[in-house]
This record gives structure tokens, C-alpha cells and sequence, in this order.
């Protein structure tokens, strides 16, 4: 299993789309921090807040984690690298699949939180970018005081890196059946922009509000920010747990029944 992780970071290392991926990722992540600096200090007028939320985790984890999943899976069954790893077993591949994109997640999120701590911890007051907030990281800063414990702000941050994944995991059972990852990158992108208004339409029905509150997508910033009841970052971490797992045995029945060629 360890050969198997090893090879299958290695082949993302030098997939160029994943690595472009990450590249991006940073380059946004150190964007949204200089855009948001510029709005706290009035050198970038309010009407841009939207522009700079662009560049917030929200929307490019979504983006560049879902194209790192479908290049990811994709690439392996379109070079048939896949082939060479069945001895391992479905199972183990599958598990794979997962441990891989988790460590692709938590580099995505690197910049993010380290863009946070620094302002957290070097008294950036960055008061006046709340219109940009749509990332747990940005809200931390904006939130964060003496009172404040680290130990809580570094449990959030592990609790945002739980949820991604389990927001994201939803893309690995569809990188495996469609195998394309033109189509999974606009699947996991789309699907993340729907999130808010299947939030929306679920509310009005109590069936699937119930079902939709066992979700990752229903952890927000109230449930994982360090304003949020540390009861309340560990059940969204427990949630996103189980729902990963529940993605890994969907994403082992589609692969079971599929046709290795």
C-alpha cells in the first residue's frame, strides 16, 4: 500500500495539470490576502469585494481541487496506469485514490492558513475587508482576539481541512465512472456554486434538511470559525469523516463493477 502511495504521488507530482493546479492555488491564495489588505485600508474601493472573493478558498478549492481529482483518476485509467496497480486490489486503490487527494487538499489550503496566521499573529487589522469574507481563514482574522485560544483557531483550521475533503470527495466516485477530467472539473465546480441553493431548497423541506444537515456542505463558517462552539468544529469534523468514507464505498462499488480495459 505504502509502494502504491508513493508511485501514485510521485505520477501527481509531475502531472502538469495538478501541478499548475497547485501553483495557481498559492498564487491565489497569497492574491486574496494583498486584495483584502488593500480593501481593510481603503486603497481598493468596496465595489471590488466581490472581485477579490474570487480569489477566496471557496471558489478555487472547488475549481482546482476538482480538475486535480479528474486529472488524477483520469489519467490513470486514459494511460492505463491503473492496470499495473490492480494486484493491490480495488479496495486499496480506491483508499488510495483518497489518501492522495486528501495530501492534494491540505497543499491547496497551505497558503490559506498560512496567509491567516500571519495576520493573525503579526496584529494585521485587517478591519474593513469584510466584504470579502467568504473563507473560514479571512473570517478567523477578522474575528480573532487576545481572548481567542490557538489551540481552538488550530482546530478550526483542521476542522476547514476535514470539510473540503468531505465537500470535495464527492468528485473521486465521479472521476471513476466518467473518467474525464474536463467533465469532473466542471462537475465538482458547478456542484460547489449549487451547494448554497440546494442549502436553500432543502430548508424548505424537513426530510431533506435532516439529510442535508449529515452533510459536509452544511458546515459554514458559524460551525467551524473560532466563533463556533469547539462541540461544534467536532461534529463537522466527524461528518465530513463519515461522509468521505461513505464516497470511498460508492467510489468502490462503481470501480468493482467497472471494466479495467
Amino acid at each position: 500500500m505504502k509502494a502504491l502511495f508513493n508511485a501514485t504521488i510521485y505520477r501527481a507530482e509531475k502531472t502538469t495539470g495538478i501541478r499548475a493546479a497547485l501553483i495557481l492555488t498559492c498564487f491565489a491564495g497569497i492574491a486574496y490576502y494583498v486584495l483584502a489588505w488593500l480593501l481593510s485600508k481603503g486603497e481598493l474601493d468596496a465595489s471590488s469585494a466581490g472581485s477579490v472573493t474570487a480569489m477566496g478558498d471557496a471558489m478555487i478549492i472547488w475549481l482546482f481541487g476538482s480538475l486535480s481529482v479528474g486529472m488524477l483518476i483520469g489519467n490513470d485509467f486514459e494511460n492505463k496506469t491503473v492496470h499495473g496497480a490492480m494486484g493491490y486490489g480495488r479496495k486499496n486503490i480506491v483508499a488510495n485514490y483518497f489518501l492522495v487527494f486528501s495530501v492534494i487538499i491540505f497543499l491547496m489550503l497551505l497558503t490559506y492558513t498560512i496567509g491567516s496566521l500571519a495576520c493573525i499573529f503579526s496584529g494585521n487589522d485587517m478591519k474593513g475587508a469584510e466584504g470579502a469574507v467568504i473563507s473560514n481563514y479571512l473570517g478567523n482574522v477578522l474575528v480573532y482576539g487576545k481572548e481567542t485560544s490557538v489551540a481552538k483557531l488550530i482546530l478550526s483550521y483542521v476542522a476547514a481541512f476535514f470539510v473540503y475533503v468531505g465537500q470535495l470527495s464527492i468528485c473521486i466516485p465521479v472521476a471513476i465512472r466518467i473518467k474525464k477530467p474536463v467533465v469532473v472539473t466542471a462537475f465538482g465546480f458547478i456542484f460547489g456554486m449549487l451547494t448554497a441553493l440546494i442549502s436553500t431548497l432543502a430548508s424548505k423541506v424537513k426530510m431533506l434538511d435532516n439529510i442535508y444537515r449529515l452533510t459536509p456542505y452544511d458546515c459554514g463558517m458559524d460551525k467551524i470559525g473560532i466563533c463556533a462552539d469547539v462541540s461544534d468544529m467536532l461534529v463537522a469534523i466527524i461528518v465530513s469523516v463519515v461522509f468521505t468514507a461513505l464516497m470511498g464505498l460508492v467510489s468502490y462499488i462503481i470501480f468493482r463493477k467497472s471494466d479495467i480495459k
